[in-house]
């Protein structure tokens, strides 16, 4: 596998000796992670359509895979080629390729559409015309949380967690698996790492980095509510499914209290009480209906 100096190497190479390359900028600084070698890069071009094409095919090594994000998700990528590359020894590399309005805009964090995937860190390796201002920002700021919830944000994901709550149980009552496995893991998930973020964060009583995709909440959470949190993670048995329901409602519950008491809000118990009772409701009604079929 190569190293990063190597990476490094190939890189600078390349793009002093492409004219259409004008600056190259190193981003998302990714902390040192087991079985990840990644390096992300950044080329301001004086002409962004000649990387509509594969580039880069003969340029870095043996390559097992390219993916275009800019053609799947044009809109996380405005005036962008985003060329992701994976290599045959196990390095992967990304290559943005754009003008210099656009590498300002998203440097200077004014594009609008929010994209998780891409970090805040940049260090400018290589300015051929002296065309950018200073660049380097080396501390990641994108996976810090820290604020807590005003009354109205904090009933107001109340209200939703108990509404997406709603529409999973009914998928999952009509056995419509796709649609309630989407609606647990995305719809309910996120109002339940919402809470849990808030109430990570006032535990800590500073702003803590949950990580992309909270991907450090095992870290972050009490064991025993992390714990819990792995019980909303089921298979794809509908007991299993109705278990994971009790574990995202009662963890739901236990959070949103400590939450609503340590801001001095009163959590919505009786909302809660009047959903749970609306959703039993539509399992009896299910189940009675279910019952009628089978009997004919």
């Amino acid at each position: 596998m190569r190293s990063e100096t190597e990476i490094l190497k190939q890189i600078m190479d390349m793009a002093a000796g492409e004219p259409s390359i004008r600056a190259v900028i190193r981003t998302n600084f990714l902390p040192k992670r087991e079985y990840q070698h990644s390096y992300e890069f950044y080329f301001v071009v004086d002409d962004v359509e000649k990387y509509e094409n594969d580039t880069f095919k003969d340029c870095f090594g043996k390559r097992i895979l390219l993916y275009r994000g800019d053609k799947n998700y044009p809109e996380m990528f405005p005036n962008t080629k985003a060329h992701l590359m994976v290599f045959e020894d196990g390095i992967t590399l990304s290559i943005d390729v754009s003008d210099k309005d656009t590498f300002l805009s998203r440097f200077n964090r004014e594009q609008s559409y929010e994209n998780v995937w891409i970090g805040d860190t940049y260090k400018k390796l290589l300015d051929k015309d002296g065309i950018l201002p200073e660049i380097e920002r080396l501390e990641e700021t994108q996976t810090l949380f820290g604020c807590s919830p005003s009354e109205e944000e904090f009933l107001g994901t109340c209200n939703e967690f108990f509404w997406v709550l709603k529409t999973f149980s009914e998928y999952t009552l009509r056995k419509e698996l796709p649609s309630a496995m989407f609606y647990l893991n995305i719809a309910v998930r996120d109002m339940l790492n919402k809470m849990l973020r808030w109430h990570i964060y006032l535990q800590k009583g500073t702003p803590v980095d949950m990580g992309i995709l909270d991907s450090k909440m095992e870290k972050l959470l009490e064991k025993e509510l992390f714990d819990l949190y792995k019980k909303t993670y089921p298979t794809a048995d509908y007991d299993e499914i109705w278990k994971a329901f009790d574990a995202v409602v009662e963890l739901f519950h236990k959070v949103g209290y400590v939450i609503a008491k340590k801001c001095g809000y009163t959590y919505p118990e009786e909302t809660e009480k009047n959903m749970l009772s609306f959703i039993s409701n539509l399992k009896t009604d299910i189940g009675n209906i279910t019952e009628k079929i089978f009997r004919k």
